[in-house]
């Protein structure tokens, strides 16, 4: 049986060349291509899934462990990975992250005979998860977290920058008053978004309020319920900054069931910059997030390991964000204290 190796040691090129030649990797020069090609023919290789899996002991299959699907930016990262994979000539194999579902031995059906590695999109810190795959030997890339108790590789947005913009677009149109709605504190990118306003707040002598910080689970009720307990006060915020594009949304939903105008009596900005925020009645000021370029670098970087290319020095890179102004912020209103509204639901 003439396999990609036999091909390799033909024209004289590496077995990773002729296996991305072969599976039309764009990245391979045409010419490459076909020289890869024609040998192929010529010596009647036969592209077989399971004897290639015989001969390399890959399964050419990558596990993608989510939280939740429900988030709008969740399958816009699935979706990304899922074309660089195809691209990389792996297959994707999608799972429920077990820190987040009721079966917490679910990634373990993902074992070495099942996938050659797997990108976390959503591990908290510490997760129990991460640490059993990474003790078995399978390669983990962590994407938009991180997790300093692991030696992991992962790659980031610029988290804690993203607060700089935020505070001094806010300021700027003169808001001093500012609530936060922030994930819980095992969660990296949440934690890193929090961190950094609080940062630049200070930095501009903006007053914290600590009860106008709630950390919460990623779900729209949970969402609603914080951000009527901040609105319903008759001292309130006039702006709010939403971890996520999802909470951004949890704290329209509020602010409409409490007849708030949004941007004219509150303004909010979320993060994520998600399909749902650019419709043009929802109109989200958001941080923008390079969700696909980061997406690449992930898959590029996990097929390394498989690989066996040895690792960049830069293990963790941060890919920059900026801010997207669009329609819900603007001035905050004149008069400060208001009396309490009350939700009509």
């Amino acid at each position: 049986m003439v396999t990609s190796v036999d091909v390799a040691r033909h024209v004289g090129l590496s077995q990773s060349t002729v296996s991305r030649a072969l599976r039309g990797d764009p990245a391979v020069a045409p010419s490459t291509k076909e020289r890869v090609l024609s040998a192929a023919r010529e010596l009647g290789y036969v592209p077989d899934a399971a004897a290639r899996m015989m001969v390399t002991r890959r399964t050419h299959a990558v596990g993608i462990v989510v939280a939740d699907l429900t988030s709008p930016i969740y399958p816009v990262i699935v979706e990304s990975l899922q074309n660089r994979l195809l691209e990389r000539g792996y297959r994707m194999v999608l799972i429920r992250d077990p820190d987040f579902s009721p079966d917490p031995e679910a990634v373990d059906v993902l074992d070495s005979a099942t996938v050659d590695g797997m990108i976390f999109v959503s591990a908290r810190e510490g997760s129990a998860a991460v640490r059993r795959v990474l003790d078995r030997g399978t390669p983990v890339v962590l994407l938009s977290r991180d997790d300093v108790s692991v030696d992991v590789e992962a790659v980031l947005a610029d988290d804690r920058g993203a607060g700089e913009l935020v505070i001094s677009h806010l300021q700027g149109l003169g808001h001093t008053r500012i609530g936060v709605l922030s994930t819980l504190r095992d969660r990296s990118n949440g934690r890193d978004r929090e961190d950094g306003i609080r940062a630049a707040m200070e930095r501009r002598g903006i007053p914290i309020r600590e009860d106008w910080v709630q950390h919460l689970r990623l779900t729209h009720e949970d969402g609603v319920r914080a951000a009527l307990q901040l609105l319903e006060q008759e001292d309130r915020p006039t702006a709010l900054f939403c971890a996520t594009d999802a909470f951004a949304f949890a704290a329209l939903d509020a602010a409409a069931q409490l007849g708030l105008r949004v941007p004219e009596e509150l303004s909010i900005v979320g993060f994520d910059d998600s399909g749902p925020s650019r419709w043009a009645f929802v109109n989200l000021t958001t941080v923008h997030q390079p969700i696909a370029e980061m997406s690449y670098e992930a898959v590029d970087r996990l097929a390394g390991r498989i690989e066996g290319e040895p690792p960049s020095q830069a293990r963790k890179p941060v890919f920059p964000v900026r801010l997207e102004i669009r329609g819900t912020t603007a001035t905050p209103p004149q008069a400060v204290l208001r009396p309490p509204l009350k939700s009509s639901v």
